[in-house]
């Protein structure tokens, strides 16, 4: 029933995102040029393109061909409702009677996650893929021998898909050692190293992709670029967004639990304990970290202590509690999202809409897009967030400054931008190492400075200022 809510609406929303488009654009140029290591929509990129989430860029590509302007979404929408019955199956496996807290800690993960279900964007192939990592480690942790290897694969797939790969040996690795703190005699030991082993070939096996070994420190150097600090969803835990409270009230129930429960499992402390730590620190991974939250819980809140309530409110409690236990057991229904979501492609296919028409209302400057393309190409001096939509929109003849792919721009190119939007001095020496023959930039806002200056100083003229769209177009007039 969640799945089959949180998901319906998500396929029948508009595209929003305007990273979801240098995707697209990367898909589009992949199927028709194949890898490169240059990167085809800038001049700027010299650091290379390497398209780690090309997978996700050529699926979403690919929807669209066959759903029209739906196919995004149905993508998004399908992969949140399996991420919502996987999240569910490891919570369930995880306790010996689920019941009214495991539905609890349930919708508090789907609340931590809930600020990523209305964007088209890649990391929810890394939610799914992620809990099926966790579901492999939770069937080792039951004993199965082969479970471990299963993530090899998976890992393989998983670095194709999204950055979050690393994730997945590192669970099965913290695992593997959670489980030896625990404690156990020599056959134990073994099956703790072979864990360990197997999570050291899930990272080796991450090389299978168009990066190759180089994969191996991308997580790291990603992660230590000054650009990337920068991104919102790197920066750390927001507790001004609602969603960001109540991950953190939802760690703070894990921590009265770990410290009430009898005793305490380090096999799935320990994963749990750290991923939440690295949410702190990049609030991109506070999903992961609430579905170890909420296993954890599940897992160790039957160990606590009978509480001080009155035996009226604990008495009523255990009832609800076993209604809803009794329920659990007897719920199905799994398949209802998907065939929901499969009557609303047929729908899609059989009338497929373009782009354009099941964009989200007035967020894309296509005016202006359109009169770009109306030009000779040439260099674009564009906004960060416009990045990808342009190579989309217009096509990669009109090599754009920047777009929030972010990695194969040099550092140089960072702090230009940023002397771009806040006018700082050294601007003109800085379009001038460029030399861009369009600007493509916002009319309000930060930065809103900089076609004002242009204009002022001479050599540009306006090509479009539409009045519903928060964008200015100019054209170089003379060198």
């Amino acid at each position: 029933m969640l799945a089959l809510l949180v998901a319906v609406p998500i396929a029948l929303s508009p595209l929003k995102n305007y990273d979801l488009f240098f995707h697209l654009a990367g898909a589009r140029w992949i199927l028709t040029h194949g890898f490169t290591r240059q990167d085809p929509f800038s001049v700027t990129g010299t650091a290379g393109w390497v398209p780690h989430e090309w997978g996700f860029g050529i699926l979403a590509e690919l929807s669209l061909r066959v759903f029209g302007a739906a196919g995004p979404e149905l993508l998004t929408a399908t992969l949140v409702a399996a991420f919502i019955l996987l999240g569910w199956r490891a919570i369930r496996s995880a306790s010996s009677a689920p019941g009214l807290v495991e539905l609890g800690v349930l919708a508090l993960t789907l609340v931590s996650q809930a600020f990523t279900w209305y964007q088209e964007r890649p990391y929810h192939l890394g939610h799914v893929l992620f809990a099926l990592a966790l579901l492999l480690t939770q069937a080792w942790r039951r004993g199965s021998q082969r479970a471990p290897w299963a993530l090899l694969p998976l890992c393989a797939l998983w670095a194709n898909l999204h950055g979050s790969w690393i994730l997945g040996p590192a669970l099965l690795g913290s695992t593997a050692v959670g489980a030896l703190l625990d404690g156990g005699d020599a056959a134990h030991r073994r099956r703790c190293a072979l864990a360990l082993g197997a999570a050291a070939l899930a990272y080796l096996a991450s090389a299978l992709s168009p990066s190759g070994p180089s994969i191996y420190l991308y997580p790291i150097l990603h992660s230590v670029l000054s650009s990337t600090g920068t991104l919102e969803e790197w920066q750390p835990l927001d507790l001004t967004l609602r969603w960001a409270r109540y991950f953190l009230a939802f760690a703070f129930l894990a921590a009265f639990v770990c410290g009430g429960a009898r005793s305490r499992t380090w096999a799935i402390l320990l994963p749990a304990l750290g991923l939440t730590v690295a949410s702190l620190g990049a609030q991109r991974h506070a999903p992961f970290a609430a579905l170890l939250l909420a296993v954890f819980v599940a897992e160790h809140h039957h160990r606590l202590a009978p509480s001080a309530l009155p035996d009226a409110v604990r008495g009523a409690f255990r009832r609800m509690e076993r209604w809803s236990s009794a329920w659990i057991q007897r719920a199905g229904g799994t398949a209802w999202p998907f065939l929901v979501l499969a009557a609303i492609g047929v729908a899609a296919a059989l009338h497929p809409a373009p782009v354009r028409e099941k964009l989200y209302p007035g967020r894309f400057p296509l005016a202006c897009f359109d009169a770009l393309k109306s030009l000779p190409p040439g260099k674009v001096l564009n906004r960060f967030i416009m990045g990808g939509a342009l190579s989309y929109f217009a096509g990669p003849e009109y090599k754009v400054f920047i777009d929030s792919r972010n990695d194969p721009f040099p550092q140089q190119i960072h702090d230009d931008y940023d002397t771009f939007v806040y006018a700082l001095p050294g601007w003109r020496e800085a379009l001038a190492r460029y030399s861009p023959d369009y600007v493509l930039w916002n009319r309000t806002g930060p930065g809103r400075a900089l076609p004002e200056l242009l204009l002022r100083e001479g050599g540009w003229v306006k090509i479009a200022e539409p009045e519903r769209e928060d964008c200015t177009l100019l054209k170089r007039e003379r060198p």
